[in-house]
Parts: C-alpha cells; structure tokens; sequence
C-alpha cells in the first residue's frame, strides 16, 4: 500500500468519529459554479469551473474532464479524475481540503461571484485598433487579394471582425468565415472555444477583464504555428473590443 493510500485512510479513521456531523451535499456546493483554488503552502492558483459531472482548468485548458464526490461516514472525498482531495466546506463559498499525493497539499476553493451579464457578449465586436478603418469610408483600405476559385472578390472581409450569438462565435477575416462553439464559465469570466481566425492562428481562451454593451477587454490565448510545422500557444492581454452599434 503506498505512502498517499495509507495517509488518506488515517484522515478517514480520524474524521469517522465525527458520527454526529449534519452532512452537507459538497456536490450541490460545487456543482454550477465557478471556484478559485489554492494551494497554501505554493501560493498557486487555479481556476477551476465544475459543470453536473465535468470540470474546465482555465490555466491549463483542460476542459471537460470527470469530477464526482465519494462519501465515507460523514467525510467527503472530491475525485478529480486521477486526483483525490479530502474535502470540508468552511462557510457557503469556502471549502478547505488536503490534496493526497506524492507530496501533499492543503488547499482552500472560494467560489467566483457572476463578473458579468453574458447577454452583453451577444452582437459583432471588432478590435480598437481596426474600428475606424471598419466604418469610416474615407479611410484607404487596402486592396483585396484575388478570389479564390468560386468566391467573389466583394466576400473579401477586412478589417476581421467577431461575432457572437449565444453559444457561438465567428470569425470573418479576408476570404474567410470560421465557427466554433463557446462554453461560458459560471462566473462568465472565461469563454473556451477552438475559433481560426487568421490563417495560422487559433484562439483558444478569453479572459473578460472588462464588459459592457460597448466595449470588451479580453486576454486571449492563441495557437500559432511556427515555421517548424510545431504550435506555440501564447497570450494577448488587454486586447480592446468595440461593440458596433
């Protein structure tokens, strides 16, 4: 038996004395919500979104991976996929939990208020930098490329410019129109897609720092291929979005 086996059987025997404990439904607690966890000793964060019975890392963009509770007693073990943390609930958006493995880590989750109204992200938004050049006729756009076979040279779209209805995001850019579905987190601070919107990049992640009905400020992570057929993925802070009207 090894060492975090042994270990997590002690914290068990200890706790199941504590017979008398009103049990609190930990899963309801997490369930819908989006909470920050931290681990005490390192000072690491992590931002983690627990759908019915899947969970999204933002940091690490893993998406859609398993979570549940297992009871023993009056104690609750919350299983993240291969990972297992002994887990109480201090107050409605605290809980506190010791994270069993090769070294172990004791670790808080505070739950993520609701940033925004994420019927604001609804409509076209194209970035600061190429608003005016968007709207303003007067401005010298630069001519298009030639069609490719069976596309007609007035489909040529530039500046690119998003669009998002509900669960959905595009990209309109030269020739171009990609989709993707977006998955909103609880908090509706980060928004997860796989939208093409440049010929060799792809975006993978936005972080709302800032929403209104006119403007949007996003950090972005991206995926671009690099000239040695490999991808680097990298981020874009402050990214300004203006909302046409």
């Amino acid at each position: 038996m090894n060492k975090p086996t042994i270990f997590l059987l002690l914290i068990l025997t200890l706790f199941s004395c504590q017979k008398n404990i009103e049990r609190i439904d930990i899963a309801n607690t997490l369930r819908g919500h989006t909470f920050v966890m931290t681990s005490i000793g390192e000072k690491d964060t992590l931002t983690i979104d627990f759908k019915d019975s899947t969970y999204t890392v933002f940091e690490y963009s893993d998406k859609n991976l398993p979570w549940r509770i297992a009871s023993f007693e009056n104690n609750n073990l919350l299983v993240f996929d291969r990972r297992v943390i002994a887990i109480k609930q201090i107050d409605k958006n605290t809980l506190k939990g010791l994270l069993i493995s090769e070294k172990d880590y004791e670790i808080t989750l505070e739950k993520s208020k609701i940033q925004w109204n994420k019927e604001l992200l609804n409509g076209i938004w194209i970035e600061e930098k190429n608003y005016d050049l968007f709207f303003n006729d007067s401005i010298v756009k630069p001519p298009p490329p030639p069609a490719p076979p069976g596309i007609s040279e007035s489909d040529f779209q530039y500046p690119p410019f998003y669009e998002i209805k509900g669960d959905t995001i595009s990209a309109s850019y030269f020739y171009q129109l990609s989709k993707s579905g977006i998955d909103i987190s609880n908090s509706t601070e980060f928004l997860t897609m796989e939208l093409q919107s440049d010929l060799n990049k792809v975006e993978k992640l936005w972080k709302i720092k800032k929403l209104t009905d006119s403007i949007m400020i996003i950090n972005r992570t991206i995926e671009k291929e690099n000239k040695k057929f490999s991808f680097l993925t990298t981020t874009e802070e402050n990214i300004k979005l203006i909302k046409k009207r």
